[in-house]
């Protein structure tokens, strides 16, 4: 297999399982979403953990997480993970699974955003409208629903956040994973001894499926790693609205939320921006490529 194959096959592999993340944690709603992060978070370590002893060799992984030395950094990207995990799982078992899906489709408008303000990139016309169009179609909806979208404005600005502390890390993304784990480590393993609900409360299947929060949260990103080690950052861009676009198709067509006029307006200037936002990508690849022919 080429390694651009085998590169595409790990992203649709890694956006995919971002995609049907709705199905899994409707299967966990019987347990609070407090008690999920600290599972997950306790989980997702051990798992890590075990991986790169396997895949590195304790010598290798403990010189890798020695080099880890932008602790205030690392902390700032924690507590963003952490909220945005949060706010996911309580979407998810409030039935708001068209909000997470909103939350995505903005992330990559917000990435321009924050490129403009902390890297001084120049996006093109096309992106810049692109984000102007998802800025409007917010104040829209917030106007026509009375409510503040709180779940995708969070969704959307946490992980958007996140992706640009991990753009200024030196460090590789699965090492900056098992080590915000770390971080949040003592806090869950404090929380689920001393407030979380016992295991014992819960039917074995809602056990067997909690249990599954650490290889469910990993396997993603470490295929997406392999994935962007294989094929280039601007293909591997397209493949990340495989996931808001599933959690759409699976609120609409199997958990039948409603699709109100303010939804309607939210998804509409919101597909229209994630519309400009690619044409602008392809317009400056294409820009890219005629500069290096030259």
């Amino acid at each position: 297999m080429s390694s651009s194959t085998s590169g595409t096959a790990a992203a649709l592999t890694a956006y995919g399982l971002w995609g049907i993340f709705p199905v899994y944690f409707k299967q966990i709603t019987d347990v609070s979403p407090p008690d999920v992060i600290a599972w997950r978070v306790f989980l997702c370590f051990v798992f890590l953990l075990v991986i790169f002893f396997c895949w590195q060799g304790p010598s290798r992984f403990l010189k890798l997480v020695r080099a880890v030395d932008q602790w205030q950094l690392l902390i700032t990207s924690t507590l963003l993970l952490s909220v945005n995990w949060l706010v996911f799982v309580y979407a998810m078992a409030n039935d708001e699974i068209l909000q997470s899906s909103l939350g995505y489709f903005l992330v990559p408008i917000i990435s321009v955003g924050l490129g403009v303000l902390v890297f001084n990139e120049k996006p093109n016309r096309l992106k810049i409208l692109a984000v102007a169009v998802a800025a409007t179609g917010m104040l829209i909806t917030f106007v026509v629903a009375g409510v503040l979208p709180w779940i995708s404005l969070i969704l959307g600005i946490t992980f958007g956040l996140y992706g640009m502390l991990r753009k200024k890390a030196d460090y590789d993304s699965a090492i900056g994973l098992f080590m915000e784990t770390a971080v949040l480590l003592p806090f869950a393993l404090l929380y689920i001894l001393f407030w979380a609900e016992p295991l014992s409360s819960f039917d074995t299947q809602t056990r067997f499926w909690l249990y599954l929060c650490g290889v469910i949260t990993a396997v993603p990103l470490l295929t997406m790693i392999f994935a962007a080690r294989k094929i280039e950052l601007s293909s591997l861009g397209f493949f990340q609205y495989i996931t808001p676009c599933m959690h759409f198709l699976l609120a609409v067509l199997i958990y039948n939320e409603t699709v109100d006029l303010a939804r309607i307006i939210a998804f509409s200037t919101t597909i229209l921006a994630v519309g400009l936002w690619l044409l602008g990508s392809l317009d400056k690849f294409a820009s890219d490529q005629s500069n290096a022919n030259t």
